[in-house]
């Protein structure tokens, strides 16, 4: 890990930039310490070894390719917040078996395209403790909708077009007023990278958009 990390920030000499690769540097190497010292094994070593290549040079490891994209991302991460979360994917990476770097490079390039609150969003359909806070109707024929509202609906119907969230019923989701809060369910690529993300501990401020946006009906009757 030190090797790469230091190949990557020599590229570039921001300090925001080279702050955010260090902590994911450090988040990450205490991850693996800590699970590897509670009796966890990484996963095959071929994916740290160097792959060959008949009369072509070698191609560096599985692992340092996704590592040193796992980097970048950080760097370009302008919302600090992900850091974290990007630590918690490599973590998870390197110990899965059943995951292949192709795929853990596409839930890497997801994890840079959205949104810090798409993240977040993504981690409380998946843990469902949310489910029985939130309205239980859809938008349709909802005449005015709040500027937070208009917001996160938006930002989850981009990972309903993702196929990373679906209605947990039999209704499409065709649009916005389609989304029903309560019955929203993980699906394919977005339950991988629910796995992937964990542990993540949200507080209020992180979680509340989801609740002040979705009130429950009964609260909306007060």
């Amino acid at each position: 890990m030190k090797t790469v990390a230091g190949d990557v920030a020599a590229r570039f000499t921001a300090q925001t930039e080279q702050d955010r690769m260090g902590s994911l540097y450090v988040l990450a190497q205490n991850q693996i310490v800590q699970r590897l010292n509670g009796g966890e094994q990484l996963r095959s070593e071929s994916f740290f070894r160097p792959r060959e290549r008949k009369k072509a040079k070698k191609l560096r490891s599985e692992a340092d390719e996704l590592l040193e994209g796992t980097f970048l991302a950080a760097r370009k991460a302008f919302e600090e917040r992900k850091v974290a979360l990007l630590a918690n994917f490599y973590t998870n990476v390197v110990f899965r078996t059943d995951l292949d770097s192709g795929h853990a490079n596409y839930i890497l390039s997801l994890m840079e395209s959205l949104t810090y609150r798409q993240l977040t969003g993504i981690f409380i359909i998946g843990s469902g403790e949310l489910s029985n806070t939130v309205r239980t109707r859809d938008f349709r024929g909802q005449e005015t909708l709040d500027p937070l509202q208009v917001g996160v609906l938006f930002e989850l119907y981009q990972l309903v077009k993702l196929d990373l969230v679906a209605d947990s019923g039999a209704s499409y989701i065709l649009g916005v007023a389609d989304i029903n809060p309560s019955q929203l369910r993980l699906q394919g690529t977005g339950a991988e990278l629910f796995n992937l993300m964990r542990p993540l501990a949200l507080d209020f401020d992180e979680y509340g958009y989801f609740i002040n946006a979705f009130k429950a009906d009964f609260l909306n009757l007060q």
